[in-house]
């Protein structure tokens, strides 16, 4: 999210309502505000010929707000993209349910985030399609938000299979792609209305256009560089009970003698989880370098999994057993 210009108003308003005057040499401003009656709105100021304050204080609000919703849309597209197709392969199906869990929650904390920011923007009176135009997009953000939060409730996703999952997350996906412009929308304003072309020239609007063009011609981020590890991505390497390995999927699944290991990998911790035939379950997260959990049954084999390093990437992980 951008930050709000936050400027000196006083004189920012002088310089939006006035003259420059040369007086000697030097450029002072002169005040051509008459003032309002009693009882009169502020918003009689937008009668001014080129701009005014209040008018790219609303401007900065929707533009941000605007930028915010395009932003998850397009995150949208992609995970719809990505979570398509993976149905019968259980491997890839495993994956997305992680992926799904996530988007899951990241685009209901956004559209929560996104219907605050359109709630704060502060409409003006004197041009009613300033209230117009905000207004719809709450209704639109409102009416999607609850499914979505409620798609995303973390008691709801728990033990749901990664099927399941990833219907969610779809649904989500379809959610948001459902969310309608406004009519008239901020584009055909600005082409028909002066008072709106001058409020797309606001700092925060401007910086949003800036922002936009330098992520277009920003060049790809490198990925990640990869982490030494004795056994490379060879999970197969761990069936004998001994291995290092680097972990780069969101989710997999490892062999350790007769234990299957279920790890789920974030940019910032390891999942480690054993499920055991007769029920229940044990899940130990791994979130520093040398953090360590265990895993066995009584009388079997017992597995230890350390966190050996990790970047935004990669885990590596050193995996021992004993009988």
């Amino acid at each position: 999210m951008f930050k709000r210009p936050v400027g000196r108003r006083r004189e920012t308003a002088l310089v939006a309502a006035g003259l420059l005057v040369a007086v000697g040499g030097v450029f002072a401003v002169a005040e051509t505000e008459t003032g309002t009656q009693e009882g009169e709105s502020d918003d009689s100021k937008y009668s001014e010929p080129y701009f005014n304050v209040r008018l790219w204080e609303w401007a900065d609000g929707m533009c941000e707000s605007m930028a915010s919703l395009e932003a998850l849309r397009a995150d949208s597209v992609k995970k719809a993209d990505r979570l398509r197709g993976k149905a019968g392969d259980p491997a890839a199906e495993r994956e997305s349910g992680s992926v799904a869990a996530t988007y899951l929650r990241s685009a209901s904390e956004a559209l929560e985030g996104i219907s605050r920011d359109f709630g704060a923007v502060d409409s003006l009176t004197r041009i009613p399609d300033t209230e117009r135009l905000r207004a719809a997009y709450a209704r639109e953000i409102d009416r999607v938000r609850p499914e979505a939060a409620e798609l995303a409730d973390a008691d709801g996703l728990a033990g749901l299979a990664a099927r399941e999952r990833i219907g969610r997350a779809e649904r989500v996906t379809s959610l948001v792609a459902s969310i309608k412009e406004p009519d008239p929308s901020w584009d055909h304003l600005i082409q028909r209305d002066g008072t709106f072309e001058r409020a797309a020239n606001s700092p925060g609007c401007f910086a949003v256009r800036q922002a936009e063009r330098e992520r277009r011609s920003a060049p790809p981020e490198p990925e990640p560089p990869l982490l030494p590890a004795a056994d490379g991505t060879s999970l197969a390497a761990c069936a004998d009970g001994a291995c290092e390995v680097r972990v780069t999927k969101p989710a997999t699944r490892v062999k350790v003698r007769e234990l299957t290991l279920e790890v789920d990998r974030n940019d910032t911790e390891v999942t480690v989880r054993h499920s055991y035939p007769s029920g229940g379950a044990v899940r130990v997260n791994l979130s520093g370098e040398g953090a360590r959990g265990t895993f066995g049954r009584g009388g079997g084999t017992t597995v230890t999994v350390e966190l050996k390093a990790m970047n935004e990437g990669n885990a590596v992980l050193g995996i021992t057993s004993s009988r």
